[in-house]
């Protein structure tokens, strides 16, 4: 998924002229997903995931992005609904129904090779991966370290030791696709592991990742753009998180 300049510009500056009256009198901010500042992160268990193969990729664009506190998040979507719902700091909430594709999440921008920490509280319904997830360009490249359920596409390439948990690293060619310098030709990163648990602290330390994206990758590693803590959910799929990330 993926974009961080998003809708027509013309509906953009209309909607956004129209909504800011109702925005202010609420003290919320809601765009094409809803976003405000209450919910902190709970507990919980998914009560289901599904998991399998995808070619990750934008289709049309129906999201939203933003900064809020310091952080930037993103709602993209492609058919059905989604939502987001900004917490303290890190902490957001996010909702999604009959999805084509949804990427929900929140992180910084731009990011780096720092070691992130996250909660994800609550997890329930059907989705594929919650992952940190990230772009960097020159090279354009889309990039996965998947902590539950499953990123994979295209070549495996070798493994990576990272935080007491082995990753399997997959690459994969995008030709011709949206992204967030538009239709274009780039490569995706996919650390897959998904071995990760709900209500509990994680670390993820993205240096590891990085370095072997760099020396094994064989396209490198370009500029940081952003970089979040993300639900992906396709083919149907209703659910919901609520998570935090540092």
């Amino acid at each position: 998924m993926k974009k961080n300049l998003f809708l027509p510009e013309v509906a953009r500056l209309v909607t956004f002229g129209a909504t800011i009256i109702v925005f202010v009198a609420c003290s919320s901010i809601l765009t094409g997903c809803q976003k405000d500042s209450s919910q902190k992160p709970n507990a919980g268990n998914p009560t289901a995931m599904a998991t399998g193969v995808r070619t990750p990729g934008f289709g049309q664009d129906l999201s939203s992005s933003g900064t809020t506190g310091g952080f930037y998040w993103q709602c993209y979507f492609t058919s059905g609904s989604a939502s987001i719902t900004q917490g303290s700091a890190g902490n957001f909430s996010a909702t999604y129904s009959n999805v084509g594709d949804v990427v929900v999440g929140k992180g910084f921008n731009p990011g780096s090779a720092g070691t992130r920490g996250y909660n994800v509280g609550v997890l329930s319904g059907s989705y594929n991966s919650v992952a940190i997830y990230g772009w960097t360009t020159s090279p354009l490249i889309e990039y996965y370290v998947t902590e539950l359920g499953s990123t994979v596409a295209g070549t495996r390439v070798n493994t990576v030791s990272s935080d007491g948990h082995t990753y399997t690293f997959y690459k994969h060619q995008q030709i011709g696709q949206p992204s967030i310098q538009g239709t274009a030709t780039f490569w995706q990163y996919m650390d897959n592991w998904g071995g990760s648990s709900t209500g509990s602290n994680h670390t993820v330390t993205m240096a590891n990742h990085i370095n072997n994206w760099k020396n094994s990758g064989g396209q490198g590693f370009g500029a940081y753009n952003y970089q979040i803590l993300a639900l992906e959910a396709y083919n149907g799929k209703s659910g919901s998180i609520n998570a935090t990330i540092w």
